[in-house]
């Protein structure tokens, strides 16, 4: 390893530490900060909370993030009827449409781009190109980072 891999590597910030865990469930890691401005602190809870479009919708597009939300919650599997416990991401991009995914693929690769990038916001945003891959019997979301 090289010292600026190592650097990388090491890097210590809020997102690249947060763990997806039964004891974190309702855990939250926000990279926009409320400003007291009601309006613009409206506009932040309305993307948190009821984001525009699924982000499995856009795959093969690359989007431009400026912000991310991630919270820890727990999901029912219908196939096993047992609960997982797993990462529900928020992109929140540079025209202000928000996107979100409950995917584990996205929370690694958004970890990874943390400690490559720094910690968001980005500016310039951060280009990225959704993709779909094949785990075991089924698929994961993930994105590369194009720009």
């Amino acid at each position: 390893m090289t010292t600026e891999t190592k650097a990388i590597a090491t890097t210590d910030n809020a997102l690249a530490t947060f763990a997806v865990t039964d004891a974190n469930v309702g855990a939250m890691y926000c990279s926009v900060r409320p400003t007291g401005d009601r309006k613009h602190d409206a506009q932040i809870f309305a993307a948190l909370n009821n984001p525009d479009e699924r982000l499995a919708n856009h795959i093969n597009e690359v989007l431009k993030i400026v912000n991310v939300s991630v919270s820890v919650m727990q999901i029912l599997d219908d196939e096993t009827g047992e609960t997982d416990t797993v990462p529900r991401t928020v992109f929140i991009a540079e025209d202000g449409k928000t996107y979100q995914a409950t995917s584990k693929g996205i929370f690694n690769a958004l970890q990874k781009a943390y400690m490559i990038f720094g910690e968001a916001p980005w500016k310039p945003a951060l280009e990225i190109k959704v993709k779909q891959v094949a785990v075991g019997k089924g698929s994961m979301l993930t994105f590369d980072v194009v720009g």
